[in-house]
């Protein structure tokens, strides 16, 4: 009887992994009104994102080399469950590379927008008459940079 549960089990295991690897980024990609740190996707959620599709095969593997011991019912439902079943697999796999890229890419715009301001307060920090006022480096690079960033954004 557990063997004709476990490809089931196994199933919602990697649903369950899946899932959380989706809540992590998106919990982690979260922005209020007002910019805030967005962390970049660490490597334990990378390393669980490929645990979640390696277990995802192994409903399937579990169903092909066990079908002699799996009892007729259960077979005839994993059989008719399969596609579907691979279908919601596959859609939670894509979900989560979507949501790794995005929480990648505002952990980058995050990190971007940091140094701008970091740049630009150094950049007032000279204007305050601080003896800098008269140093003939050319910050034209910084900004435009800015520039660049300012109009991506808009």
């Amino acid at each position: 009887m557990s063997i004709d549960i476990l490809p089931a089990g196994a199933w919602a295991v990697a649903v369950l992994l899946s899932a959380a690897v989706i809540v992590i980024c998106l919990v982690r990609s979260r922005t209020s009104g007002r910019r805030t740190a967005v962390y970049a996707v660490s490597w334990p959620v990378i390393v669980l994102h490929l645990i979640s599709l390696v277990s995802a095969m192994a409903p399937y593997l579990i169903v092909a080399r066990l079908h002699r011991m799996i009892g007729a019912p259960f077979l005839e439902f994993y059989m008719r469950m399969g596609w579907w079943s691979a279908a919601v697999v596959i859609v939670l796999a894509v979900t989560q590379l979507v949501v790794m890229y995005r929480q990648a890419q505002l952990a980058m715009r995050a990190q971007l927008d940091a140094v701008g301001r970091h740049t630009a307060a150094d950049d007032h920090v000279g204007d305050g008459g601080d003896g800098d006022a008269g140093d003939d480096t050319d910050d034209s690079d910084t900004h435009h940079a800015g520039d660049a960033r300012d109009a991506r954004d808009q």
